[in-house]
């Protein structure tokens, strides 16, 4: 099992084995940029240790999937059954669909919105959430898969979520 709550000792923007990516729309007003988005490690809320991930967007376009990845060695050429699950905070809860909460495992990098399931949406309820994702796959002759989740926009308006002690099961 690997299991991390975002405290190792790391510098500045390095996060561990963990990079970030997204799949996100231009922005109207700034021609030739993306929406503003960023993933990062902060102290300011955690659900346990001081640290945690949190995940911001400029929804207003009402599109966008920004993700934590990382790639994890596994047998070569075997079945094998990926269980992710993470602790994911809303600050409020709310009957309106804001963003969906997603997660992804395959043998290839996740690249877009399309590639990953959702798993719950936010602001189901106020505080801490644990979130799951469990698939069976086939691994091929390079031995890797590629975890993944994060948010999808859902509702057009700025959004700031967390992420905190993850868990992936290999099996």
């Amino acid at each position: 099992m690997i299991t991390d709550d975002f405290e190792q000792n790391i510098g500045e923007g390095d996060l561990g084995e963990w990079s970030i990516n997204g799949d996100v729309p231009q922005d109207p007003n700034n021609p030739g940029h993306t929406v503003q988005w960023h993933i990062r490690r902060v102290s300011n809320l955690s659900r346990s240790g001081v640290h945690s991930m949190e995940l911001f967007i400029d929804g207003k376009q009402d599109d966008g999937t920004i993700w934590l990845e990382r790639k994890i060695s596994v047998k070569n050429n075997a079945q094998i059954r990926v269980s992710v699950s993470f602790w994911f905070y809303s600050e409020q809860e709310s009957f309106n669909t804001i963003a969906a909460v997603v997660a992804y495992a395959g043998i290839v990098k996740p690249k877009v919105e399309d590639d990953f399931v959702v798993v719950g949406f936010a602001n189901e309820a106020a505080g801490w959430k644990n979130y799951a994702y469990t698939t069976d796959l086939t691994t091929d002759s390079n031995g890797e898969v590629w975890v993944a989740f994060g948010i999808t926009v859902r509702w057009e308006t700025y959004m700031t979520y967390y992420i905190d002690d993850v868990k992936i099961e290999i099996g």
